[in-house]
């Protein structure tokens, strides 16, 4: 399957009907970077020169100024972006695929010293075709200057419709590589075979099983204790690569394992309506499933498939929960499973897709992805400080999490509606799961 073919157009346009009056699923990620921001004029002629590695931004050349823009967002420095990760979060869709933009940013500080960025734009939208197609899909790379030359922020940011995370980190991989991507990479078909008939008759069989399980009613209480206020804050937690694989080895799971246990305990704590307790029809954790195989090149498209997986709530201990969440976990390592979810999303139309998902998420109480790298990244020779996720925030949750592993260093972001109580306290709570399931050694005086 080539990078340029989108795979699962039902899933794309299910995922574009999903918009939301305000918000719109958008996915990116954002880099901190030290030193004086750039001009956006060699930004422009950075994308340029790596939009040919890129498939899902192709056609964009001859408007690629419309894509590329300045952020200014007040009080914003090295160590300190809190105001542009809300000002990025909460922007509106109705940026990119315009002939002329202005964008401006004003920020201001609550009694609760907690920050706010609010985005107003005019556009001008071009009539051509490639605009009118951007404006369906956007996308834009975004650079936010440091107050007095302090630092700058670049981020990509696009609608969910036009890639998964899988294909945002291979995107982010090459537009920001220190090192110049090789052309050639980007036009190599892949093909792959697949599995074994056992292995895809096994893979059937265990699809069928979990899909069955759809049937059952599902818990009805709401995930937030009022109505949503369409507002998102992010917040994030920082530890080492190193402790979280630690922990994966001394429990016998993985990473994303032990992720999900700490979220056990995030959802616990952050809980206003009491869904982890409602016993066997307590919701679960909604896991995308890649169907792509491994590869450096990003993609067209989503290419994922969501599986529904039960937690074990009536465990108290964190490490007992890894365990139990990696047996759950393990079958959809399976080559024959990711196989028959393949098969069953590509045979399914917008409605199927829109009630299977539906299914899903009536089922679960949040949603989390993993994803990693170690390729040095940066902009004109400087490496980043540090590599965050900008995960959308579907509507049936009322906050995301993505674990990013980049290099030495995880980051756990969290995207959340500020109708929760506990929105801007959930990565607090995560590294507090974290502490046990992963504890520090002390070192030696």
């Amino acid at each position: 399957m080539t990078e340029g073919v989108v795979a699962y157009p039902a899933l794309d346009r299910t995922i574009r009907e999903m918009e939301e009056s305000v918000h719109y699923l958008h996915i990116g990620a954002a880099m901190e970077m030290r030193g004086a921001a750039p001009g956006v004029e060699s930004v422009v002629e950075h994308v340029r020169r790596r939009l040919p590695l890129l498939p899902p931004l192709a056609g964009c050349g001859d408007h690629l100024a419309d894509h590329v823009r300045r952020l200014p967002v007040p009080g914003c420095r090295s160590g300190d972006w809190a105001r542009a990760y809300d000002a990025l979060v909460n922007m509106p869709a109705s940026v990119s695929g315009s002939a002329s933009a202005s964008v401006s940013a004003s920020a201001s500080v609550s009694a609760s010293a907690s920050a706010s960025a609010s985005v107003s734009e005019t556009a001008s939208v071009s009539e051509t075709a490639s605009a009118s197609a951007c404006a369906e899909l956007p996308w834009g790379v975004w650079l936010v200057p440091g107050e007095d030359g302090d630092g700058h922020l670049l981020c990509y940011r696009a609608h969910h419709a036009l890639h998964d995370g899988v294909s945002v980190m291979r995107l982010v991989r090459l537009l920001f590589s220190l090192t110049e991507p090789v052309a050639a990479s980007s036009t190599v078909e892949r093909r792959k075979e697949p599995p074994a008939l056992g292995a895809r008759v096994g893979g059937r069989l265990r699809t069928a099983a979990d899909s069955s399980r759809l049937l059952a009613r599902a818990p009805r209480r709401p995930l937030l204790p009022g109505a949503p206020d369409n507002r998102r804050v992010l917040s994030s937690a920082v530890v080492p690569v190193a402790r979280l694989r630690e922990a994966a080895r001394s429990l016998g799971c993985s990473v994303l394992d032990v992720h999900v246990a700490a979220l056990t305990r995030v959802a616990e704590a952050a809980d206003p309506t009491g869904w982890t307790a409602e016993g066997r029809r307590a919701r679960g954790i909604v896991l995308p499933v890649s169907l792509d195989q491994v590869g450096a090149v990003p993609y067209v498209g989503n290419r994922f498939a969501l599986a529904l997986v039960d937690l074990p709530w009536d465990r108290s201990d964190l490490g007992e929960r890894a365990r139990i969440v990696a047996d759950r976990t393990r079958r959809l390592k399976d080559p024959g499973v990711r196989w028959a979810m393949g098969r069953a999303m590509g045979r399914l139309g917008v409605g199927g897709v829109r009630a299977l998902s539906g299914r899903v998420f009536a089922r679960a109480g949040m949603q989390t992805t993993v994803v990693g790298f170690t390729a040095d990244i940066g902009f004109a020779g400087r490496r980043a400080d540090r590599f965050t996720n900008l995960n959308c925030l579907p509507a049936p949750f009322p906050y995301q999490s993505a674990l990013t592993l980049w290099r030495d260093e995880a980051v756990c972001s969290f995207t959340a509606d500020t109708a929760l109580p506990t929105a801007e306290k959930l990565a607090d709570l995560w590294l507090q799961a974290v502490d046990v399931l992963a504890p520090t050694t002390p070192s030696a005086s």
